[in-house]
């Protein structure tokens, strides 16, 4: 399953990948996992959010699809990416930037998401403290739980070779030790899992 909207930039990346897929088990992950962040974004009562890491903009597109109040924004590195997001979400702010280096002053947002990207980073704690900086109240952090997201590639001959392991990821965390990760930079509100994933709704420290 392609979606045109997104377009053919996109067709390499494993983000594009993952969210077009046609494997009926794929779908519903990926669907039950949107419904798992669309709840956290109701609670937070945010008006404003941005998305790092946005990919191809397919988060972007659920959000705006069901709470079109909220002003959303999306980064990413990949200039591909963006110009894909720019036609999948036609009129919202998407822009090419870094996640070590946002392009936004403090405290631009009520809300940040970063959802499947800190798994990518060499320097995942550099990230946080960004997205710390740019959120006035809270963030929503996912990451592949460990050993489970393996195990779920494993079961469906996926990355045989590696154990299961995608070769694009340099952490692995499993509940605890994202839950410290996180908690490094935040003050804990939620933490929640949709197979293969953990979710965290965190809050910036009053002062931080």
């Amino acid at each position: 399953m392609t979606d045109p909207a997104a377009g053919p930039l996109a067709g390499s990346s494993g983000n594009y990948r993952k969210h077009t897929s046609a494997n009926p088990l794929q779908r519903w992950l990926i669907d039950r996992f949107h419904r798992e962040v669309l709840g956290a974004v109701l609670a937070s009562g945010a008006s404003s959010a941005l998305e790092v890491g946005c990919g191809e903009g397919f988060v972007l597109r659920y959000l705006r699809d069901r709470v079109g109040y909220i002003q959303l924004e999306g980064v990413d590195l990949d200039p591909s990416a963006v110009a894909a997001a720019r036609r999948l979400v036609p009129g919202l702010p998407v822009q090419v930037g870094d996640v070590y280096r946002l392009p936004y002053p403090d405290g631009a947002f009520d809300l940040v998401l970063c959802l499947e990207v800190l798994e990518h980073l060499e320097d995942p704690r550099a990230a946080l403290g960004e997205i710390r900086r740019v959120t006035r109240r809270l963030a929503l952090l996912s990451v592949p739980h460990e050993p489970w997201f393996r195990l779920a590639n494993l079961l469906r001959g996926k990355n045989l070779r590696a154990w299961g392991d995608d070769p694009e990821h340099r952490q692995h965390w499993g509940r605890a030790g994202f839950a410290d990760l996180a908690a490094e930079a935040f003050t804990p509100r939620r933490l929640s899992t949709s197979f293969p994933w953990l979710i965290a709704l965190v809050e910036r420290p009053t002062g931080g």
